[in-house]
């Protein structure tokens, strides 16, 4: 009879959550081996079980961000009043919650992004996917704001969810460097007249 091994002493999700955490507020090469076992509470020979290494982790993390992410804009999509203010919900919170947290969970995406660019393809590939997972939920939104005559219907989605994306970049930069809370805000405001 084929013997089932040690029960697992940790919890997968837990540990993936808690790796997520530390890569976004430490980045990829500054999180050391040690420092991703004392964050997860699981052993050297338990993290290569669960992960197989490092990257692999940081990949699953990435992976983990974007579905937790979009699910999260979809439930708020479907809560809002309208597509264009759920856009508009979305740049405020985005802009509050990167002043209040030090900008270090918010700008997990974009980190990686630029630790990464051109270094390593697979990475690059999961990030490609992640920002156009994010940016199928603003085209959603357009839509809808545009079927709900608040967002202009000429205008083509497709476009528009991808200028949204740039300027989330950019505002992001923008909060990064230290532009002023007040500013940012009226960026936003301008940024939203490409809607009407």
């Amino acid at each position: 009879m084929k013997k089932s091994g040690r029960p697992r002493e940790y919890d997968l999700e837990k540990a993936l959550e808690a790796a997520m955490i530390l890569f976004w507020s430490k980045g990829f090469e500054a999180a050391s081996l040690k420092d991703l076992l004392n964050a997860t509470g699981i052993s050297k020979s338990s993290f290569y079980y669960a992960f197989g290494s490092k990257h692999k982790l940081f990949e699953q993390c990435i992976e983990r961000f974007r579905n937790q992410q979009v699910a999260q804009m979809k439930v708020e999509l479907e809560q809002a009043p309208t597509g264009r203010i759920f856009i508009e919900t979305f740049l405020r919170e985005m802009a509050k919650e990167s002043y209040v947290t030090n900008t270090s969970y918010g700008y997990s995406i974009m980190n990686t992004t630029t630790e990464f660019a051109g270094r390593n393809p697979e990475v690059s590939k999961l990030v490609a996917n992640a920002t156009l997972r994010l940016m199928e939920v603003f085209w959603l939104a357009i839509k809808r704001g545009q079927a709900e005559g608040v967002i202009c219907e000429y205008k083509d989605p497709d476009i528009l969810a991808i200028y949204l994306m740039n300027s989330i970049a950019g505002l992001r930069s923008m909060i990064k460097v230290g532009i002023d809370h007040k500013k940012i805000n009226s960026v936003i405001v301008v940024t939203l007249t490409a809607l009407d």
